[in-house]
């Protein structure tokens, strides 16, 4: 178990294809080398005498290009190696994000075990609250009510005073007596 645990940590060991990889890249360096060299003598870029320079060690070159080409091709490491490395790179970084998954859930219950009494309490504090307010509203609608009545009484009474008022002064009017000016109630 100890040693399973041991075998898990560790990063897969690279095989021989990296050797091989490298000396890949070095060979198709050298040879895009010699084809640029080869190039620009036979343009004779800046005017710089590369072609007859180049002439006498053409023999050697242009095979010891052809050879560095076909190293390059041959010595490319196999893409089964690279499949390997890059399912054990997915099985590390899998194992990796289910820890911390499961972390993240654990911190998640840990804060929601923490505030769900906060919660509750916050609830039942709401709850009386708002009872309150409705018995504050409940007796400022009363009152309200109340008030609105007592002026429908007020005014109905205003409204039979300014009637009498009327009729007396229509028929003083009509008897030909002084007709005296209503007094505000």
């Amino acid at each position: 178990m100890a040693g399973q645990k041991a075998e898990k940590g560790k990063a897969p060991k690279k095989k021989a294809g990296g050797m091989m990889g490298m000396l890949s890249k070095v060979f198709a360096l050298i040879a895009a080398v010699l084809a640029s060299l080869f190039f620009a003598a036979m343009f004779d870029v800046a005017h710089l005498g590369l072609l007859q320079t180049l002439s006498g060690f053409a023999i050697g070159l242009v095979p010891l290009f052809a050879v560095l080409s076909i190293a390059s091709m041959v010595l490319t490491p196999k893409p089964d190696a690279d499949i390997e490395a890059q399912a054990a790179k997915i099985a590390g970084l899998s194992e990796s994000l289910s820890k911390v998954t499961s972390q993240i859930v654990a911190l998640q219950d840990q804060i929601d075990s923490l505030s769900g009494q906060d919660n509750e309490t916050l609830k039942a504090r709401n709850k009386e609250l708002e009872a309150q307010l409705d018995a504050i509203h409940q007796v400022e609608r009363d009152k309200v009510d109340g008030e609105i009545e007592a002026l429908r009484r007020r005014n109905e009474e205003l409204e039979e005073q300014i009637k009498k008022w009327a009729f007396e002064a229509v028929g003083k009017s009509i008897s030909g007596e002084a007709v005296e000016p209503m007094k505000a109630a």
